[in-house]
């Protein structure tokens, strides 16, 4: 009925018909609500060209429009129309309920259409939210502007004068959109002179809209070549300093902005940052450490000494926030930058007990962290006082208290092994407790000091937290002496062997020395004027930027042989909590749905999609057929898997000629093949190929390429000109074959072993792709073919996995990652940034540099279930227990990175994508259990085709 009633507002001079046409479509509305177009659908003639004209949007939140529009509706839409007078009527009593809700005047922000349509006949926030219709992860800007809107109107509500109250919602209405007439605001502070709450409140609001120096901008206005643009670009740019107000002022005399018109570049070059070097701040990597403190005061001096004000806090932050208990979390980020956790420790001296430890991790297994331990007890020893955490403490002789009890604190303290989950180089409680109760002279310790509050500094806050057993670290490791040089593990890397602007790479071509070169200098980036950690020139980092508790906001910059350089925001990420039925799941949690893993990140469920309740099989019970299509820029196996992951018929190319068999480069170009796989459905350019210019190759940028020979070309260019073919990128690879076609656990054939490793894909079997493997967890051959013929595990009984879709079991660490497609959204489409920058290839590549060790490889492919597989495989045919023992180990310290959101990942800006990882491998099923795999796998395909049969 109140809808009827407002449109007796205006008709009350339409004839009697259209109010009982009226009344009787509210009798007969059983429909839910509707957009406009829905209910044009049902007009015709002029009726239909009206409506169609009509946004439900621009309806809803501007009343003007509203008074204008039904009165047409009226005028050219006939009684006889009445499917169409239902919905309308339906549509008018949705906008008409909720008219008196401020947050429709940011309907038309809403990103998706959907969103738009439901603000538009919502009456509150909670409406909105509660239908799932807007996400706030997805619409910040629309969120933004409604939390705006609805403190605006608090404000207004805040008087009982009714003149007030319609001059502050003249000066408050559109203020989510940063838009605030002056004029208005002026009047309404003499209207509200007697509601004290509203003018403060008032006064608040309008201070806090963005503003610029507008005058600056002058000199723009005489460079437009229209003659009414130059008075009223003068005038606007002196009467207001509202950015908003300006721009929708001068595109009404000036011209829409376009890039290409002097008038508008004049504008954005006065807006041009300063050089980027300005805008790096003092240490990138400990900027994203502020963001795990536990008080608002850490978080702050965090970001001003890391940001720009290192020389005025450093200080303060240091003594106030690293020595504090509960910050526990800040330090052990700052101190993963530093030195993050790495395998391995030998040739110490002093802590020698800490040597042969192939496969514990240390953070500072050097000859500089061994002498300062070496001196820490030598001045105890000479004073009776230990320096630990910042505190003096008075020891006992050593006849009560051994000195071989505080050499192996000193190590630990200061060589500091990590623990496998976590990565913390904190103590054990027991033993903390222990030590300083029997050992520290308390009669002579200050009085604030006690055992609790030091041992609160040296161990974790949580008692079920992982802590180093000191005692493991007191006697000399029991593993067995390295007898050869094929038994050992290597970090040719360990002691940052390149100068200060160099990344170190281990040369995989060069497992054992010898005549090669077993690692490079590659120049790279420093993260900051004094940080410790380097990415190679081309990537892209994560700059945080000072925000809210409840914001995250980053800004990317790209490192170039200059330093980082093209910095530009990104959109800031609300860190809201995850909806999950009847209960919330808290930002940054992991969590299962029935069998699937699942994080929230920033409001947004990223899950795996694996079907539950069944054995081995394949997404949506697809038949093991290998006859590959493509979609959304992917390979899949068949048409059936293709569909599954979401691709229409329209959609799916069948056959495969070769990425440049329907290019056409031009002139003096050449196309070549460059396999890409990207992560998003959105990347709506994804190449498959590159054209390569034929002129003058010797000025080309270096481009490495390898030929079916075996030579290694500088670039791709000089490849063409020979003649030769082509056969993968980078340089040529030792230690794999590069004769005979074989089949990646990608599902993908290649020319050669080499060629699949030159794109992180490992070797499923040799021969061409026959089959797809069913899916599960279970370490087995998975195909039935008697064409495919598996290769011998490395060593019988090995920890290991078979790959999903893949046919073969392989010993390796292997891990299933989730990813959020929606972070990798938000970096490619709201910067200006290539949508290549963040595909598969340069996530494994980045990957790659945190496996220390040199005998191992990581390989890993998007799989049909789109989660990026990642194993780590020895690169040795015949490996010891160790060899294979330390790549497993490093595979599950890159999980443990990714999921405790390591520094080392979420400054990465593909990186940062990645939400969770689980591990994978175990041991082979014995006997009958690959037996019996077998014959379920062949039942299931038989399933499979008699169930199409039947069908047809």
């Amino acid at each position: 009925m109140e809808a009827i009633k407002s449109c007796r507002r205006f008709q009350r001079n339409e004839n009697v018909w259209k109010f009982s046409l009226m009344f009787a479509a509210v009798t007969l509305a059983c429909v839910n609500s509707q957009d406009i177009t829905a209910c044009c659908d049902k007009a015709e003639g002029t009726c239909r060209s009206v409506c169609d004209k009509m946004s439900l949007v621009e309806i809803a939140s501007n009343a003007s429009t509203f008074e204008q529009w039904v009165p047409n509706i009226y005028r050219f839409c006939t009684p006889r129309l009445i499917e169409f007078w239902i919905c309308m009527n339906k549509t008018i009593q949705e906008v008409v309920s909720g008219s008196g809700w401020w947050g429709r005047a940011c309907c038309s922000l809403g990103r998706l259409t959907t969103c738009r349509h439901a603000c538009a006949m919502a009456a509150n926030q909670s409406a909105l939210v509660g239908a799932g219709a807007c996400r706030r992860s997805d619409e910040i800007d629309f969120f933004d502007c409604v939390q705006r809107q609805e403190e605006a109107q608090q404000c207004c509500s805040q008087t009982q004068s009714l003149t007030c109250h319609g001059e502050c919602q003249k000066a408050l209405w559109r203020l989510g959109q940063s838009r605030v007439d002056l004029q208005a605001t002026s009047t309404a502070l003499q209207a509200c002179e007697e509601s004290p709450d509203l003018l403060r409140c008032l006064r608040d609001l309008t201070d806090s809209v963005v503003s610029t120096d507008t005058l600056k901008y002058l000199p723009c206005c005489r460079e437009s070549n229209r003659q009414e643009c130059q008075p009223t670009c003068e005038r606007v740019l002196r009467s207001t300093q509202v950015l908003q107000e300006i721009v929708d002022a001068l595109e009404d005399d000036c011209g829409a902005p376009v890039i290409h018109d002097g008038f508008w570049q004049c504008f954005l070059k006065k807006d041009t940052p300063p050089e980027p070097k300005d805008l790096i701040p003092h240490d990138i990597s400990k900027l994203h450490c502020c963001q795990k403190a536990a008080t608002i005061n850490c978080r702050r001096l965090c970001f001003d000494t890391f940001n720009t004000g290192w020389q005025t806090t450093w200080q303060k932050f240091y003594s106030e926030c690293l020595g504090d208990p509960q910050e526990i979390r800040l330090s052990e980020c700052m101190d993963d930058v530093d030195a993050p956790c790495s395998l391995g420790c030998a040739g110490l001296t002093y802590c020698s007990q800490l040597n042969n430890r192939p496969t514990t991790l240390f953070r500072s297994c050097t000859a500089q962290a061994d002498l300062e331990a070496h001196l820490a007890v030598a001045e105890q020893k000479g004073s009776g006082v230990l320096l630990i955490s910042g505190m003096e403490l008075p020891l006992k002789n050593s006849t009560l208290c051994p000195i071989d009890i505080w050499k192996s604190v000193a190590c630990a303290l200061h060589v500091k092994p990590c623990t496998a989950k976590g990565h913390s180089s904190l103590l054990c409680a027991d033993e903390c407790a222990r030590v300083v109760s029997s050992c520290v002279e308390w009669s002579r310790a200050p009085p604030a000091l006690t055992a609790r509050a030091l041992c609160a500094r040296l161990t974790p806050a949580a008692a079920t937290a992982p802590c180093v057993p000191l005692q493991h670290y007191m006697a000399h490791s029991t593993e067995p002496p390295l007898l050869s040089a094929k038994e050992v593990v290597t970090s040719p890397c360990t002691g940052s062997p390149c100068n200060s602007s160099q990344l170190c790479v281990f040369n995989r071509n060069c497992l054992h020395g010898g005549n090669c070169q077993r690692y490079h200098c590659v120049d790279g980036c420093p993260l900051g004027d004094s940080a410790s950690q380097m990415i190679p020139i081309g990537s892209w980092v994560r700059v945080p930027m000072l925000s809210s508790l409840q914001k995250a906001c980053f800004k990317i910059c790209r490192c170039s042989n200059k330093g980082l350089v093209d910095c530009q925001p990104l959109p800031c990420v609300e860190l809201e909590n995850c909806q999950l039925h009847d209960r919330e799941v808290m930002q940054g949690e992991k969590y299962y749905m029935e069998c699937n893993p699942c994080s929230c990140r920033g409001g947004e469920r990223v899950c795996a999609r694996r079907a539950c309740g069944r054995g081995a099989a394949l997404p949506c019970y697809c038949p093991p057929h290998h006859l590959p299509v493509r979609a959304h820029h992917t390979q899949y196996p068949n048409a059936c898997l293709a569909k599954c992951a979401g691709a229409s018929d329209g959609e799916i190319e069948f056959g495969n000629g070769g990425a440049c068999a329907r290019v056409n480069c031009g002139r003096r170009h050449a196309c070549v093949p460059a396999r890409t796989v990207c992560l998003s459905k959105l990347q709506t350019a994804c190449p498959q190929h590159i054209c390569v210019s034929t002129v003058n190759c010797n000025s080309q940028p270096p481009m490495a390429v390898c030929d079916t020979d075996g030579r290694t070309h500088m670039n791709p260019c000089h490849l063409v000109m020979s003649g030769r073919k082509f056969a993968y990128w980078g340089v040529c690879l030792d230690g794999c074959s590069s004769a005979g076609t074989v089949c990646g656990v990608n599902g993908v054939t290649y020319i050669s072993e080499c060629a699949a490793w030159a794109e992180y894909v490992s070797v499923d079997y040799s021969g061409p792709c026959l089959a797809v493997g069913p899916i599960s967890d279970l370490m087995e051959p998975k195909c039935t073919f008697d064409r495919i013929i598996c290769p011998k595990l490395k060593k019988p009984n090995c920890l290991g996995f078979t790959a999903p879709g893949a046919c073969c079991p392989k010993c390796g660490g292997a891990l299933r990652i989730l990813y959020s497609k929606k972070q990798i959204d938000r970096a490619l489409y709201g910067t200006n940034i290539s949508a290549t920058v963040i595909n598969l290839n340069n996530i494994l590549r980045a990957l790659e540099r945190h496996v220390k060790i040199a005998e191992c490889a990581l390989r890993g492919y998007l799989t049909i279930e789109m989660e990026i597989f990642v194993t780590v495989e020895t690169m040795l045919d015949n490996p010891t227990d160790l060899q294979l023992k330390v790549c497993i180990l490093e595979a599950e310290k890159i999980a443990d990175m990714i999921n405790r959101e390591s520094v080392l990942i979420s400054s990465d800006l593909g990186l940062s994508s990645l939400t969770y990882a689980l591990t994978v491998h175990t041991y082979p099923t014995q006997g009958t259990s690959s037996v019996s795999a077998s014959l379920s796998t062949l039942l299931f395909g038989l399933l499979v085709y008699l169930s199409n049969y039947i069908l047809r």
